[in-house]
């Protein structure tokens, strides 16, 4: 190689590293400059908090962190996962689809005896015990059967009366001697022994008026008894009514005829059925239950009263979200006795009043429509306050896109939610991970759960107030912002007052600040007001009616994330909403300046 030549190449190498280097940092420096350019920070409490530079956030003093913009979607509450990414963070989807939601009340109770089967056996006549032929309690009986005699020397005058007219077959007479005998517990086939064998006694037997047990006795023989005295209890145990306490959120899953499971501990495996006959108008104040009442067939003489039991109530939900009861549809019941159920149109069998078409008594029969509702998995739904939200799986051409979406919520049947509106049919849900997804687009500064999409709270009012009586408001609110912010209820009530003497008298301002000029006895029912306030004073400093220095604040947090803006003096940020609980939440939004109004 020609020696000449060599000094070219090494200086050819020596410029093409250099300028390789050069360019390297300069791209590299670009890159820095341009990400150093880019980065803000936020707070990973807060992440409304976003500042151009390094710090402490002013709300909880934490130290900032940069925002992270490789994995996010612009486009509000959007975050796209590659399928890697998606594995690692194990989401799961789950459609969203229409079938049968059916809620179940789990509830506690006791069995009880029928009142309606259920007869006291008492004395017609005073006189003595002659004999006893239920000696015990417990013993069953049937209908008619002998349960003791009486010996009194008031039935042998009646008979007597009675045999007489017979004899001397006088209408009237016996009429009036048989009327007698009757309100002596003489029944008419002891009157006709009475007529065969035409002599007196001085015995009377009682008998049972139902079949049944008796489940007291209250009388020996030999014992004196006084007319009107209880001597029996006798129970038909073949019915029974069973007491249930439903807590006051499960009401709405409870109707009549409602169909109800139950079991007992004395009979393991074994499961029986009941009725609901009966819902309590009343609801106990100091354990906020309802008691109900369900009627349960007991021929099997298996179930005790007194026996505990734990049932289960179904209800069948439509797709509005409301309860379906169509079981007593097409059947006609007494208005007075609701359980007295018949096929045909009659009269009620205990009271005897004309039954009546079920439809027409209000509450008995819905009328939806038995239509599916969509329903979600519970692990879909993140709640927060009166909030509810999804994240529904999306895809353009590129990436798998989730997007969190604000749908609103029916009740809640096993594992599942039931959707009123916000999603379709065979929409994507995110059924496992959701709450991941919500913490990268909080960490981003995206909105999520805990931070929504910010509403503007002040509409385009057209304030038709006077711009110096607004600025004789003006100072008097700046007062009460501040009072608030201090939780200084004396100093506020005072502010209010002031307002309200402003107010009064004066033409054109009945619609708008005379709705929150009401007697406020509490810190919070004062808030409430200053937000109503709010809301036209800073539509009037939009509209340049107000003059000052002073700064339009926003907390996204106030009244269960509806949030809420106000005005203040000064940029630090003072609560009126929160107070000391939480002083410093929000953002300055609009400064005003002197120079501000017209």
């Amino acid at each position: 190689m020609n020696k000449k030549i060599i000094p070219i190449i090494v200086l050819a190498v020596i410029f093409i590293i250099g300028y390789w280097v050069g360019s390297s940092n300069s791209t590299s420096q670009s890159s820095v400059d341009k990400t150093t350019e880019q980065t803000t920070w936020t707070c990973s409490m807060h992440p409304n908090i976003q500042l151009p530079e390094f710090g402490q956030c002013p709300i909880c003093f934490m130290d900032l962190i940069p925002v992270s913009g490789d994995n996010s979607n612009s486009d509000g509450a959007i975050y796209s996962m590659s399928n890697t990414a998606r594995k690692i963070a194990e989401i799961q989807t789950t459609p969203v689809k229409k079938e049968k939601a059916q809620s179940e009340v789990y509830l506690t109770g006791k069995l009880s005896l029928n009142e309606t089967k259920t007869k006291n056996v008492s004395s017609w006549v005073s006189g003595r015990v002659e004999r006893l032929f239920v000696d015990f309690t417990g013993m069953s009986v049937r209908k008619n059967d002998h349960l003791l005699e009486i010996y009194s020397p008031e039935l042998i005058s009646a008979q007597e009366e009675y045999l007489q007219a017979f004899r001397t077959n006088s209408e009237f007479g016996l009429k009036a001697a048989r009327e007698k005998l009757y309100l002596l517990g003489i029944q008419n086939s002891q009157i006709k022994e009475l007529e065969s064998q035409n002599k007196t006694s001085a015995k009377l037997t009682i008998h049972s008026p139902i079949s049944g047990v008796v489940i007291k006795k209250n009388v020996s023989e030999g014992e004196y008894v006084n007319k009107g005295s209880k001597l029996f209890s006798v129970a038909d145990l073949s019915h029974l009514w069973m007491y249930l306490d439903v807590f006051e959120n499960d009401l709405q899953f409870v109707y009549l005829g409602q169909y109800v499971e139950f079991a007992t501990t004395s009979h393991s495996g074994k499961t029986f059925n009941g009725v609901v006959a009966f819902i309590d108008p009343i609801l106990h104040p100091q354990t906020r239950t309802v008691k109900i009442r369900v009627n349960v067939n007991n021929v099997e003489n298996l179930l005790k009263p007194d026996m505990f039991v734990r049932a289960i109530l179904k209800a069948n939900i439509n797709a509005e979200g409301n309860i379906i009861h169509n079981e007593l549809a097409g059947k006609w019941i007494c208005p007075m006795h609701l359980d007295d159920v018949h096929d045909s149109e009659g009269i009620c069998s205990i009271c005897e009043m004309d039954l009546v078409k079920a439809e027409s008594i209000p509450n008995i029969v819905s009328s939806n429509e038995n239509s599916n509702p969509l329903v979600i998995p519970e692990t879909s739904v993140l709640k927060t306050g009166k909030r509810a939200i999804v994240y529904v799986q999306t895809q353009n051409k590129e990436e798998i896109l989730f997007e969190g979406r604000e749908v609103k919520l029916g009740v809640k049947v096993g594992d599942n939610y039931i959707v009123i509106d916000g999603l379709e049919e065979g929409e994507l849900v995110v059924s496992n991970g959701a709450f991941k997804i919500d913490s990268a687009l909080q960490i981003s500064a995206k909105p999520s759960m805990m931070n929504p999409q910010e509403k503007e709270i002040v509409e385009d009012i057209d304030v038709q107030v006077p711009a110096q009586f607004l600025q004789s408001v003006l100072p008097h609110y700046l007062d009460l912002q501040t009072a608030l912010a201090n939780d200084d209820l004396k100093s506020s009530k005072m502010a209010m007052m002031q307002i309200h003497n402003i107010t009064m008298g004066k033409e054109s301002t009945d619609a708008i600040m005379m709705p929150s000029m009401k007697p406020n006895k509490t810190i919070e029912a004062i808030r409430k007001s200053f937000e109503e306030i709010s809301i036209i004073m800073n539509a009037s400093a939009k509209q340049g009616l107000l003059k000052g220095e002073f700064n339009e604040a926003f907390c996204p947090m106030a009244f269960d994330w509806k949030g809420a803006s106000w005005l203040q003096k000064g940029t630090k940020i003072n609560n009126p909403y929160f107070g000391s609980q939480m002083l410093r939440c929000g953002e300055i939004k609009q400064t005003y300046e002197a120079s501000h109004g017209k």
